[in-house]
């Protein structure tokens, strides 16, 4: 006769624990006191003094019992082992249990853990994203299992090990090979469990697998449990029709033919398997947290929130005709040699075989007539091809993946949320500000945070509608209730069938009343929503893309795939992020996540761009935004980051990888985790999380500045870094030209710091120009020239390689410069006898108008030659050395002076004034020490000195304008400037010809 006890007062009122031993004589159980407890199961033992256990600190949130282990798990996130052992019986017939050791120390809670059949192994789920796989042998850590998206709360074992099944708060379960040195996950079932919040173990669901290890049952919504199939890992079954709350935890009878489940509606129910039936059921006073069923009795044990522990005797009515809950264990202390005996217990053991197997329309052999001895054995002879070829599961042999396409279930998900944590979670998190959600028992309180104090204040009101969305912006704030299925939380919204609602908050407004609400037909809800100072949009479950404007005007409205993981707007730009249709899928149950994105403008008039959005290889897509600038991008759960360049020529749009936050944390030798938050052109802003924590702390943490960093080749060198500057650089800079172009606007900031970022790109150039120099690379630094923007900075190229002596090098930018800016030529240029302007009218000549049109720069100053006043040898173009280059090198501008000292021939040359720079000081991007004007006479000395030397040719005699890096403390004894200054401002210059005409009119 069934018969329930009364309750055992176990521990304090909380969360209660509870699981048989392996041989079902004892009972553990673990509370909110911090205690293990350990009862004697049968009716004689049973009101003796429970075995205490006081290793942990805080509430015990998980117990898994196995053969010869008891491991527990508490909210401070540790688990200890507790070694039963062969000796676990003493003498007197009592347990003997002894601590082991501590298997892990997590930063967050330990919700479950799960015993491989070996006992080698122990998986243990906590408030994190990973699954950590222990080595009970020397407890050290062997795997961590990642790929969840939220907080784990159950893992299950399958009974021979070869798999692991976790479940996240987000409802999906993942299947992980266990059988291969490093754990695969082969198969995702996306929200097919309860969407539970993280932090309250009350409303966690667990799963568990069959003793027979063909199915695993997982409560689900609408309170039904889903049996799925090992092998196809698809539903095959269902129980459901009995409980009227959420479903938190099953346990199988250890001959799998029936399911226990206990609720929050306070119910202990009995499921037949086979005839998916309710065999009985018990209600309780208030809710329950865990049962488990005697492994060798019939007999089961549950608790609730109390603190108590029931025990129900005689659970299956045998009387009714019912079949036992357990295998028949031959009795071994009293076996004998008699072969009848022996007969009888082989074949029980043969029957006891096939009762595993004999669910779900499958024959019983007990139904069949008596075997004989030899049919016995051949029935024995075949148990190994039925064990393989029962559920495909691969025992003897590897299996290989193949791939096919599949249809996709898209789950989508709000940028800058997060899941509950502790009654808190974050709606939005951007550049503008947060926004937190704080549970209350009524309702919701909204807490806006904004970064700009001076330009908002921090907002809190009441939420009674209770939003699970937001979508922040500048000019407002964006929010959204939607169901249990599309939230990424279980926040909230009891019934699937209430209705939604999109809130729009205005902040400073020139008018009143900015605020407005719209309520969305029955069955329609917000998949995902953005916010622009443009307007606000929103995806819905039906497929329906709706546009408003900033005042709440519908503007627009239109059909897409219902597949859209995610959007987000910046200014008039909206970027959503679609499942590609025809997701890969394998015959193991893997996936291979695929996206496309969509960039339109947010009056829904235009396309901007489409195409594929890319990931790294097993990696989801978990973020998306735009740049302060307007550059659209994504990162994905491996770490990469990317910006859709090229977007305002939807034909060349490409996704450009500009930062591996994962390599950045493995460089850095530390276990960091980063939130992405917001991107600029220079840096990724994060919430950086330590340890295992996957998301940031409350209240809102400091942010930190990631450089971008692009991840090309041999970046550890000091050019491949330079180059990394310049591809981000160049990258930001065409995106933001060409956005001012799109908008018909002009460069952010103006003419003059687009001018600046020119310049700096070119400043990063000219670096790697000079060490491409150094290397004796002409064509490396042919090709670095090219890519210069400023004419005056191709100028500095063709010094760069006269300093460095790389006269071809210097003869061929020369002629490139000619082609690349027209071949444009100075006043000042040699060989030209038309300028009659006087010296001293052009020192005082201020500096040049600043162009930014095309940034174009006036040419350097040439020296020019004057008439000899005695007879010499007449000077022309055929007596001009055949190595000369065509064009005098530059000479170096200091104080709007050029430097022009007498030749060795004694021809007097010219001095004139150089043309000021363009800006208020001369070009000198490494910022070398100006010569002052006491010491121009030395260095007009130090020029006639290195020009009278002889011996070189006239682009290497050239002047030096760049700075040698090496340090020279000597000086040159000429009015005691230095040597380096002085050969820096040394300016030698080439003989021009001379006709008679020209010295007629000197």
């Amino acid at each position: 006769m069934t018969q329930i006890t009364d309750p055992r007062y176990a521990h304090a009122e909380g969360y209660t624990t509870v699981a048989f031993g392996s041989n079902g004589r004892f009972i553990c159980t673990g509370g909110s006191d911090s205690l293990v407890r350990v009862f004697y199961s049968s009716k004689a033992e049973r009101d003796e003094e429970a075995i205490k256990l006081e290793q942990h600190s805080d509430n015990i949130l998980a117990m898994a019992v196995s053969r010869n282990k008891i491991i527990s798990g508490d909210e401070e996130g540790t688990a200890f082992c507790f070694d039963i052992g062969t000796t676990a019986l003493t003498e007197t017939g009592k347990l003997s249990i002894e601590p082991s050791g501590t298997v892990l120390r997590s930063p967050l809670p330990a919700r479950d853990v799960s015993i491989s059949n070996s006992e080698r192994q122990v998986a243990i789920a906590t408030d994190d994203e990973n699954v950590s796989i222990v080595s009970l042998l020397d407890m050290s850590l062997l795997h961590t299992l990642e790929g969840h998206r939220g907080s784990v709360n159950s893992v299950s074992y399958s009974p021979d090990g070869a798999y692991l099944v976790s479940i996240g708060c987000n409802g999906t379960a993942r299947v992980w090979d266990m059988r291969e040195d490093t754990p695969s996950c082969i198969s995702v079932m996306p929200k097919i469990a309860y969407v539970c919040e993280p932090g309250n173990s009350m409303e966690q669901c667990k799963s568990r697998w069959s003793p027979d290890g063909r199915f695993l049952a997982v409560p689900c919504p609408d309170h039904v449990i889903k049996l799925v199939e090992r092998g196809t890992w698809q539903v095959a079954s269902e129980l459901g029709g009995h409980h009227t709350g959420m479903i938190t935890y099953v346990s199988w009878s250890s001959n799998s033919k029936y399911i226990v489940s206990v609720g929050l509606d306070g119910q202990v129910v009995v499921w037949d398997v086979g005839t998916r039936s309710v065999v009985l059921s018990h209600s309780n006073s208030g809710p329950l947290c865990q049962v488990d069923w005697n492994p060798c009795g019939n007999m089961l044990a549950f608790t609730d929130c109390a603190g108590a522990m029931y025990i129900w005797d005689e659970v299956i009515p045998l009387d009714k005709g019912h079949e036992m809950p357990y295998k028949r264990q031959p009795d071994v202390h009293h076996t004998n040699s008699n072969t009848n005996n022996n007969n009888d217990t082989a074949a029980a053991s043969m029957n006891g075989l096939f009762d595993d197997v004999a669910i779900d329309g499958v024959e019983d052999v007990n139904d069949h007539v008596d075997m004989s001895e030899d049919e016995i054995d051949d029935a024995g002879d075949a148990l190994d091809d039925f064990v393989v070829d029962d559920d495909g599961a691969g025992y003897t042999e590897h299996q290989v993946p193949r791939w096919m396409a599949s249809d996709p279930q898209a789950y989508a998900f709000q940028p800058g949320s997060t899941p509950w944590i502790s009654g808190r979670r974050y709606l939005a998190f951007n550049m503008v500000g947060s926004v937190v959600s704080i549970a209350q028992e009524s309702h919701n309180t909204i807490q806006i945070e904004f970064h700009d104090k001076s330009l908002h204040r921090d907002i809190h009101f009441s939420d009674s509608f209770r939003f699970s969305m937001a979508a922040l912006a500048e000019s407002g704030c964006l929010f959204a209730t939607t169901t249990n299925e599309l939230a990424n939380d279980r926040s909230l919204r009891t019934s699937n069938d209430a209705e939604s609602v999109l809130s729009f908050r205005a902040f400073a407004s020139w008018s009143a009343n900015s605020d407005w609400m719209f309520k969305l037909p029955d069955k329609e809800h917000p998949r995902c929503i953005a916010a622009s100072s443009h307007g606000a949009a929103a995806v819905t479950s039906l497929g329906m893309l709706r546009l408003f404007t900033v005042g709440g005007v519908q503007r627009h409205i239109e059909s897409l795939p219902n597949r859209v993981v995610a959007c987000v707007a910046h200014n008039d730009l909206l970027l959503l992020v679609l499942e590609t249709l025809g997701a890969l899928k394998s015959n193991m149950g893997a996936r291979k996540m695929e996206y496309e994105y969509m960039l339109m403008t947010m009056d829904g008039q235009k396309r901007v761009a489409t195409g594929s959005c890319p990931v790294s290889p097993s990696g989801e897509m978990v973020w998306i935004g735009f740049s302060e600038e307007g550059h659209p991008a994504t990162c994905d759960s491996k770490g990469m980051l990317r910006v859709l360049h090229r977007y305002w020529t939807s034909s060349d749009a490409c996704w450009v990888p500009i930062l591996d936050t994962r390599k950045l944390a493995h460089d850095r030798g530390s276990r960091e985790t980063f939130w992405p938050v917001a991107l600029s052109a220079k840096q990724f802003m994060v919430a950086t999380c330590k340890g295992k924590s996957r998301f940031p702390p409350f209240p809102q943490p400091i942010l930190d500045e990631l450089d971008i960093d692009i991840p090309l080749l041999h970046t550890d060198t000091s050019a491949g870094q330079q180059e990394s500057k310049v591809f981000a650089s160049r990258l930001f800079s065409e995106q933001q030209s060409a956005e001012a172009e799109r908008t018909d606007s002009e460069y952010p900031g103006g003419a003059s710091v687009q001018m600046r970022d020119d310049l700096e790109q070119d400043k990063l150039l000219l670096r790697l120009i000079q060490l491409a120099c150094k290397a004796d690379k002409a064509q490396r630094a042919v090709d670095l020239t090219l890519m210069i923007k400023l004419e005056r900075s191709f100028d500095a190229a063709i010094k760069i390689a006269v300093y460095q002596k790389q006269t071809t090098l210097a003869e061929r930018l020369m002629r490139i410069k000619e082609t690349k800016f027209g071949g444009e030529q100075d006043a000042d240029v040699v060989g030209n006898d038309n300028d009659d302007d006087d010296d001293d009218d052009d020192e005082g000549e201020p500096p040049a108008v600043l162009n930014a049109s095309h940034h174009m720069r006036p040419k350097a100053t040439y020296g020019q030659r004057a008439p000899k006043t005695t007879d010499s040898m007449d000077l022309s173009d055929d007596n001009e050395p055949a190595d000369m280059p065509a064009q005098s090198p530059p000479v170096a501008m200091y104080g709007g002076m050029a430097a022009a000292p007498s030749t060795d021939d004694g021809s007097e040359l010219v001095v004139r004034s150089a043309k000021p720079p363009v800006t208020s000081k001369p070009f000198n991007p490494f910022e070398v020490a100006i010569p002052t004007m006491e010491n121009k006479q030395g260095l007009f000395d130090a020029a006639a000195s290195v020009q009278g030397s002889g011996g070189l040719s006239a682009a290497e005699s050239a002047a030096a304008v760049l700075p040698n890096k090496r340090q020279q403390s000597a000086e040159d004894g000429t009015n005691g400037i230095p040597r380096k200054q002085a050969k820096m401002s040394a300016f030698a210059f080439k003989k021009a010809p001379i006709d008679s005409d020209s010295k007629d009119k000197a």
